[in-house]
Formats: structure tokens, C-alpha cells, sequence
């Protein structure tokens, strides 16, 4: 027989249909109301209720109307202790990506490698403009961040505002067990930017590897104190290069679904930073390496995975060809010097595949970040042997090529496609998209044949 469900009540006397259990923070827990409109937390009876509405009513006057966070409607009436916050229907906790078995088709059914990296790449935009505004969410968890259902969509929203304050305001030290910093968790330091950083990192490592980054053999197979020692900075994490204690073969093999710059964070964040605040990468640098990640997937036509190219040229997940694709490299160009390839000017590489085509936003073309990097800009597709690309907006791009002497070059504008040759041998030319005049210092796109 099923339970009755719970009807709570707010000041406003708008009553609210308890349906399920979303997630679980450091204060209380999140329902579902029946409608899908709305949330509602409810914090332990304990809690004070005048403490909660002087929190709300400082939120209210936080410069947070531009970010993507639930924010909270009306206090509940007593004997109840909460609030009901407004959130975008068809959303759930992304606890959801994370409490599966290591299996490639639940990983699929929750879309895959590509989509958890650009959906935590919005989180982590999020987190970092809110940090930029001198404020501190308190305790990321994933019963808190909040993604779309639906697979085909990308929206995000941190839920729990209760918890933000400005940084230089005297720090608390909430957090959710497992996620907390060990700095917090000993209580030798309030929650900052940094302790943010680090329940973020946890987040990330668990919702692409499904595992916990300090929950290796040594820790399970150990005491239930161990892993007390685990979450206070006191055991190696399981990537450790310095010290295999705790090593596990668990999880999805980390060069899988972790690229190179996202495993460097790892290490940065659970090795050298653990006891050393300091030594952190702060979230700004976990959203560039996201979006970068996100960008140099492909598509197996065979498993419908996403996964980063390979040497081995073959799906990590069922061994199919990996398929034919052009690798389009955004590097600097200077008057003086032309292309500059060094490494340290490459600020993206992307994958442009048949059938799925590739826009290029002010993020990639200009180097914009938050809701200024998504304007669209340039769109490419790959067409057998040829690539088509326009603008997007009413303004004009040079294309450019030199083979054998000979400059050929030619006007992109949003009128028509235009369409230009992949050359396999660069003897032949190579092309060249450039998103500025030619005499001053701009970002410019080199087309890779990667067949």
C-alpha cells in the first residue's frame, strides 16, 4: 500500500503536494510537488525559523537574478521549517548520472560522455560567475544541481540558495558528507571559493568516472574510520601517482571519459591541493577544460557513444572504427607572424563530423564567457570531401588559402554557403578562417583532416 503523501503549507497559505525525494544537502532535504513547478526544502524541526527567513530575505537582495539558481517563493507555515523555491519543469537532481552501476548503456541512457561534460561545464559557469560576484554557494552536492530529464536537453540550475553569502561574511562550515573539503570537514576552516572548488571537483570525477575519487580498495576493504579518514584529507586519492595505496580498478577507466587537462585538475585538486587549499584549480579552470573536453568528442555510429579521439582509432566502448572527422584548431594570428601553432596559443580544438554540425560561438571566436560566449557566430558542416560554412550573424569572415605561392581567399558572409576542399596533404594549402582584418591581432581557424 502506498504512503500517504505529505501536504505542507505556505505563509501565504498555498498548499503543496509532497511527491517525491529529489536530494539530500548538508541542511535538510529537497521534494518534488505535485505540478513540477515548484520544490520544497525542509530543514530538520529544530531549525530556527527566524534564522531561515533572515537568510531569505538576504538572498532577495543578492545580485543573482542573471544566474541559473531556483529561487525561493515563500516560507512554509508551522509547525514546518523551509521554504518552496521555483524550478523549471522535467528537472532532476544530477545524482541521477551518478548512482548507476558502471554499465555503457545506463551510461547512454543518461547521454552519454559528451552531455555530462557540457552539463557540467554549465555548472561549473555558474558557480564561477558566482564566485566573481564576490559570493560563496556553500555546499555543492549533487542533490543540489539540478539537470534537465530529458537527454536531448542541457539545462542547469543550482537549487538550496539559503546557503549563499558573500565571501568576506563570517564563514560557516555546512557541507554534504563525502563532498566536503578536509579543511571543513576537520572544522579548521569555514566554507570559501575554494572549498566550493573542491565538493565541484568531487562532482565532476564521480558523475564521468561513477566513483568517488577517495573510495579505492584501501578504503573499502578497510575500517568504517578509514573512510572518515578519507573524506578529512588523510588517505591518498585513488589516481595517486605518489602513493597506490588506495589505488581500485573501479569506475570507468579514467583515460575513457577524463582528457588529459581534466585529469591534470584531478590531481591538482585531490593530490597537491587536498591539504593545500591553495594549490586548488578554482572552478573557472574546470568550466574551460569542461567546454574543451566536450568539444573534442566524436560520435560512434555503432553504440551512438560519445568518446575523445584515439591513437588506436576505435570506440573505448564497442571497438567500432572510429569515424572520419576534421579537427578545427583555433590558435592566434598576428600581423607581424601570421599563424601561431605553439602550443600555448591553441586556445580550442574541436571535432566536425558528418551529420552533426558545428557552430562557433563568441566563447570559441572571442573568448566571451557566460551568457556572452553563447551567441552563435559561424556555422561549418562537413559534406564528404568538403566543408560549407556561413555566417550567422550580418557580418563578414575571410577564408584563405596558399599553396604553391598563391593566396586564394574568399568572403564568408550569412547570405549563402560557401564551400571549400579538404586538403589530406597540407603541399596542397591549407585553409584558413579568419574572424578579424588581417592586420591586426585576432583568433583564426585551421581546418585538420583527422581521416
Amino acid at each position: 500500500m502506498d504512503k500517504p503523501k505529505k501536504t505542507v503549507v505556505d505563509e501565504l497559505g498555498t498548499a503543496y503536494e509532497l511527491t517525491k525525494e529529489l536530494g539530500e544537502g548538508g541542511q535538510g532535504k529537497v521534494f518534488a510537488v505535485s505540478g513540477g513547478r515548484y520544490a520544497v526544502k525542509l530543514l530538520p524541526k529544530k531549525s530556527d525559523r527566524e534564522t531561515l527567513r533572515r537568510k531569505l530575505q538576504r538572498v532577495r537582495l543578492l545580485p543573482i537574478d542573471d544566474l541559473k539558481m531556483a529561487s525561493p517563493k515563500a516560507m512554509l507555515k508551522p509547525p514546518r521549517v523551509g521554504y518552496v523555491m521555483e524550478i523549471l519543469t522535467g528537472m532532476t537532481p544530477i545524482q541521477t548520472l551518478i548512482n548507476i552501476p558502471v554499465d555503457p548503456e545506463l551510461y547512454l541512457a543518461g547521454g552519454g560522455l559528451k552531455r555530462r561534460l557540457l552539463l557540467l561545464a554549465q555548472c561549473a559557469e555558474i558557480f564561477s560567475r558566482l564566485h566573481a560576484k564576490g559570493l560563496v554557494y556553500s555546499d555543492p552536492s549533487p542533490g543540489n544541481i539540478f539537470i534537465s530529464s530529458d537527454v536531448d536537453s542541457y539545462e542547469v540550475r543550482l537549487i538550496d540558495a539559503d546557503n549563499l553569502h558573500y565571501e568576506s561574511d563570517p564563514a560557516s562550515g555546512v557541507y554534504t558528507p563525502s563532498y566536503g573539503a578536509p579543511e571543513v570537514v576537520k572544522g579548521k576552516s569555514g566554507v570559501n571559493t575554494l572549498t566550493d572548488a573542491y565538493a565541484f571537483a568531487v562532482i565532476v570525477f564521480q558523475a564521468l568516472t561513477l566513483i568517488h575519487p577517495f573510495i579505492g580498495d584501501w578504503v573499502n576493504e578497510g575500517e568504517p574510520e578509514l573512510e572518515d579518514k578519507a573524506y578529512q584529507g588523510e588517505v591518498p586519492w585513488i589516481d595517486d601517482p605518489h602513493d597506490t595505496r588506495n589505488q581500485t580498478e573501479a569506475g570507468i577507466p579514467r583515460e575513457i571519459v577524463l582528457s588529459p587537462g581534466l585529469r591534470k585538475l584531478s590531481q591538482q585538486c585531490f593530490g597537491e591541493g587536498l591539504n593545500d587549499p591553495l594549490q586548488r584549480p578554482g572552478i573557472s579552470q574546470w568550466r574551460d577544460k569542461l567546454y574543451s573536453a566536450a568539444a573534442f568528442t566524436v560520435h560512434c555510429p555503432e553504440c551512438a557513444m560519445t568518446y575523445y579521439p584515439n591513437k588506436q582509432r576505435f570506440c573505448p566502448w564497442c571497438d567500432s572504427p572510429q569515424p572520419r572527422f576534421v579537427e578545427v584548431r583555433i590558435i592566434r594570428w598576428e600581423p607581424e607572424k601570421g599563424c601561431c601553432e605553439e602550443k600555448e596559443h591553441i586556445f580550442h580544438r574541436l571535432v566536425l563530423e558528418e551529420n552533426y554540425g558545428l557552430t562557433l560561438t563568441t566563447r570559441v571566436i572571442k573568448g566571451r564567457t557566460g551568457e556572452a560566449g553563447t551567441d552563435p557566430l559561424v556555422e561549418l558542416v562537413l559534406a564528404g570531401e568538403k566543408i560549407r560554412v556561413r555566417s550567422v550573424e550580418d557580418k563578414n569572415y575571410l577564408l584563405t588559402c596558399e599553396a604553391y605561392g598563391i593566396e586564394k581567399s574568399a568572403s564568408i558572409n550569412s547570405e549563402k554557403w560557401r564551400a571549400f576542399p579538404i586538403y589530406k596533404n597540407e603541399k596542397y594549402g591549407r585553409w584558413r578562417l579568419h574572424f578579424d582584418a588581417l592586420n591586426a591581432p585576432h583568433r583564426v581557424a585551421l581546418f585538420i583532416d583527422r581521416s
